[in-house]
């Protein structure tokens, strides 16, 4: 956007330099044309919103096993027992989050209920 002003003043003001007040309305009005132009093309690069990631089911053993994957975190971080099956439960639902990303959606949710 930064950019856009510059080269919208740096035009305007050459248009000026060259033609007076006509030359700067018509840079000004060259460089919007070429926005305009190349508008369609910028927002195809967009970045998308990603869309929520939705929990998969998990069976009892994945849980279990996830316990035991996270044993060293849970001892290191000081988790309660409540707090290692629920991050537990979230890492066999959401296997694509990292630990950190799924311990501050635990605490907002705790939060939340407090």
């Amino acid at each position: 956007m930064i950019l856009h002003a510059a080269a919208l003043i740096a035009t305007g003001t050459a248009g000026y330099l060259l033609g007076g007040v006509a030359g700067a309305a018509a840079g000004v009005g060259v460089w919007a044309l070429v926005l305009i132009a190349w508008w369609p093309r910028g927002a195809r690069k967009a970045l998308a919103v990603p869309r929520p990631v939705e929990p998969r089911r998990v069976s009892a053993q994945e849980i279990a096993d996830a316990i035991d994957r996270l044993e060293g975190i849970a001892r290191q971080r000081n988790w309660d027992i409540e707090k290692r099956f629920e991050m537990a439960r979230k890492a066999c639902e959401y296997p694509a989050m990292t630990i950190e990303e799924l311990e501050r959606r635990y605490d907002e949710e705790a939060k939340g209920k407090a």
